[in-house]
């Protein structure tokens, strides 16, 4: 089964770089295609705005280029049990199995979401599709996801399919502001995931542990009370403060 991984990324992913239709590089073979993979920088709302990926399932998983951010993208998956012919039938929503949810980073904190100028070495502000650095009027450089996507659209308007999941937005903890390593260990230490943490507990769970200050950063992160520094030419965005 093939399925395109990080499909809007810089440089060498199929609508980052190579084409802006993927039936173009797979032709009949495309509708063998069940799924694309989002990546970091990108999320349902901006994927549905390409009309040839509305019978396709959304995929959002980690890279896994280290344990402690395995689960900084992940998918809830409806089966019977746990098997490799379960999970290809969720993905081709077979027989009642699907995906029920797709989790993943607020697309402004990936690395790639804004574009980058590499001369000035700074991320570009400005209404997508930015192309060229508002700086130097320079052309060397890494375009964001955000304005990949506005080039390359063909909707108007994003309207997801009836079977589309929600996308649950989650700031890991190393994001957040006030959470080093030893007070994430701690976290951890009591409450076993970061999962538990981010979608499961409430500012009283939390606060009678750990204290007001703390408590309030987490549900401020996970309600959409902090600011995001968009990422872009490689570099994460930044939690930075209450809005």
């Amino acid at each position: 089964m093939l399925i395109p991984a990080h499909a809007f990324t810089p440089y060498k992913s199929f609508y980052g770089n190579c084409t802006d239709r993927l039936e173009k590089i797979f032709k009949e073979k495309y509708s063998r295609i069940p799924a694309i993979e989002l990546g970091l920088s990108a999320d349902t709302f901006l994927a549905d705005q390409i009309s040839e990926l509305e019978d396709k399932t959304f995929l959002t998983n980690s890279d896994a280029h280290s344990l402690p951010k395995i689960a900084r993208e992940y998918n809830k998956i409806e089966v019977e049990d746990i098997s490799y012919k379960e999970l290809m039938k969720a993905i081709k929503r077979e027989d009642g199995r699907k995906i029920v949810c797709n989790y993943g980073l607020d697309p402004k904190l990936g690395k790639y979401h804004r574009t980058y100028c590499e001369v000035c070495d700074k991320r570009i502000e400005g209404n997508p599709p930015v192309t060229l650095c508002d700086t130097c009027d320079s052309r060397n450089i890494t375009m964001g996801v955000l304005d990949r996507i506005e080039i390359i659209k063909d909707k108007n308007e994003t309207k997801s399919p009836a079977f589309r999941p929600e996308y649950k937005y989650q700031i890991p903890l190393t994001f957040i502001p006030g959470l080093g390593g030893k007070t994430i260990d701690k976290l951890l230490d009591n409450f076993e995931t970061e999962m538990n943490i981010l979608h499961k507990l409430s500012f009283d769970d939390i606060e009678a542990v750990f204290g007001e200050k703390i408590a309030r950063n987490i549900i401020d992160a996970k309600t959409g009370k902090m600011q995001i520094l968009a990422g872009g030419g490689g570099v994460y965005g930044k939690v930075c403060t209450s809005k």
